[in-house]
């Protein structure tokens, strides 16, 4: 499957729709996160409530949903992606804004420091442990999507493969499928720690013992 191709054109079309659907989700629910997370009160006490119910929604029982408004083309496979990827994202920004340490705060206002100074210099580097842990939670989500969505009208992909291999007994193609979606997850995975580190270098690591 190497040697053919066939492994490497599967891999690059799911690579591509996460990146799509994960990407959007980002440049989404980032800003959200950030306006809900304490900026706009009347804003984030009308749209709370409704994004919580959203946010609680089952995304395979929406499929349906999905399909029917955008067809089984690439759109909604990369708005299901997009669905499940924004939620972590936008909860976690929200949690790490309100729970960002208030002596800060308070310093920073008693200095007379500018709002968007006190948003660049205190709430974000405050709030990027959450907001990183909402970002690795959605990557997660995107690959577990990403076979659902695969195997719904799909004609490429590594859900498709799978799917295929299954359907077909063709067992050491399936597997390979499985580890190649394990083995990608760990990658990103493990990339968004280093972008991690490298953003919050300042902070300290707890060691006990």
């Amino acid at each position: 499957m190497t040697v053919s191709g066939e492994l490497l054109v599967n891999i690059l079309v799911s690579l591509g729709r996460i990146a799509i659907g994960f990407g959007a989700a980002l440049l989404v629910a980032l800003p959200l996160g950030f306006l809900l997370g304490g900026w706009f009160k009347t804003f984030e006490t009308a749209v709370s409530p409704l994004l919580q119910i959203l946010g609680q929604a089952n995304p395979f029982t929406l499929f349906p949903v999905f399909i029917t408004l955008l067809g089984i083309g690439e759109l909604s496979k990369i708005s299901i992606i997009f669905w499940v990827c924004q939620w972590p994202v936008l909860f976690n920004t929200v949690s790490g804004i309100k729970n960002v340490d208030p002596t800060l705060v308070k310093m920073a206002r008693s200095i007379g420091i500018k709002k968007f100074q006190m948003f660049t210099k205190i709430l974000i580097p405050g709030a990027l442990p959450a907001v990183f842990t909402g970002i690795r939670m959605s990557a997660v989500f995107a690959f577990f999507m990403l076979i659902g969505a695969e195997m719904i009208g799909a004609h490429s992909g590594l859900g498709y493969m799978i799917l295929q291999a299954q359907a077909t007994f063709q067992m050491p193609k399936m597997w390979v499928g499985i580890v190649v979606v394990a083995f990608l997850g760990i990658l990103i995975n493990w990339l968004i720690l280093q972008i991690e580190n490298r953003l919050s270098g300042w902070r300290e690591e707890i060691v006990i013992g």
